[in-house]
């Protein structure tokens, strides 16, 4: 995969999260307004929450390998052209 893939990837990944989210706050709402326990229900969301951070985390670490790659490609690139001048 390429960076751009996994990029793209990473992306699918946090949509998807956020959706699990928003639809455990749905299903947490729902348990509390008919006097059902909330407590698993709360830590599934947590957990969920932090599978996010993750997510966002690894997303930063491709955008940074990815200006990286640009950055080393430009210098190369002035580098050569500094050869040829």
């Amino acid at each position: 995969m390429t960076q751009r893939e996994h990029l793209a990837q990473a992306d699918r990944f946090i949509a998807e999260c956020k959706n699990r989210i928003a639809r455990q706050r749905e299903i947490i709402a729902s348990a509390y307004e008919n006097g059902h326990s909330t407590d698993i229900l709360v830590s599934m969301l947590r957990a969920l929450e932090e599978n996010l951070c993750s997510f966002e985390r690894h997303r930063h670490l491709i955008l940074d390998q990815l200006k990286n790659a640009d950055r080393q490609r430009l210098a190369r690139t002035a580098s050569q052209s500094s050869v040829r001048n």
